[in-house]
């Protein structure tokens, strides 16, 4: 059994994580957020030849000189993601890592993973979502109220079984019923326009 002090003896390890809720200042660049990140102390030069040696690798396209509030939801979690391969990771801790990403940054995450995974890094995927968790993982591991309650193939059961273990009851199925009005509508909005600004 290991004991892990603190982040920094994680990272020691071998152990990166991303968060679900990034540690970034957005007044500050791509590059100094993943300079504030780092255990040693490395030359700004030397650091963003490295960050752009794993961003073409694992194809995290990104201006090291961007500003973090000029990027979207999903370039800002490139920047964690980067953070953390930087540190060549034996296992790397995702935590509900798709929640504010659209379906395609999605699919970039996990061509990410997969590659990763092909390299030898143990990912632990955090998340509630079952069919990504039957895409992704190769063992499920499913908690119920912090205690474990079973460990299975992901791919050999349905998002419904594996439902059914975390909650520990059945799934009732709901049947709308024929003929069953919705009542009439509140709201009405037709030819809805707004005054063009010119910003966009």
């Amino acid at each position: 059994m290991v004991t892990i002090a603190n982040p920094k003896a994680a990272r020691k390890l071998g152990i990166g994580m991303v968060f679900q809720h990034f540690s970034l200042f957005e007044a500050l660049t791509v590059l100094e957020n993943i300079a504030l990140g780092m255990d040693a102390k490395i030359p700004a030069r030397d650091l963003e030849a490295r960050i752009r040696e794993v961003m073409t690798k694992y194809g995290l396209l990104l201006d090291p000189h961007r500003t973090v509030a000029t990027l979207s939801v999903g370039e800002r979690q490139r920047i964690e993601i980067v953070r953390a391969l930087l540190l060549d990771p034996k296992l790397l801790i995702m935590d509900e890592p798709t929640s504010v990403l659209t379906p395609q940054e999605v699919e970039q995450l996990f061509e990410v993973l997969r590659k990763l995974a092909a390299q030898g890094c143990s990912i632990l995927y955090i998340s509630h979502k079952l069919h990504e968790i039957k895409a992704l993982c190769d063992t499920a591991t499913i908690l119920r109220g912090g205690k474990l309650v079973d460990t299975c193939d992901p791919k050999q059961e349905t998002s419904r079984s594996m439902a059914e273990k975390m909650i520990g009851a059945g799934l009732k199925d709901i049947v709308r019923q024929p003929g069953r009005s919705m009542g009439l509508p509140k709201l009405v909005v037709s030819w809805l326009s707004t005054k063009k600004t010119g910003h966009f």
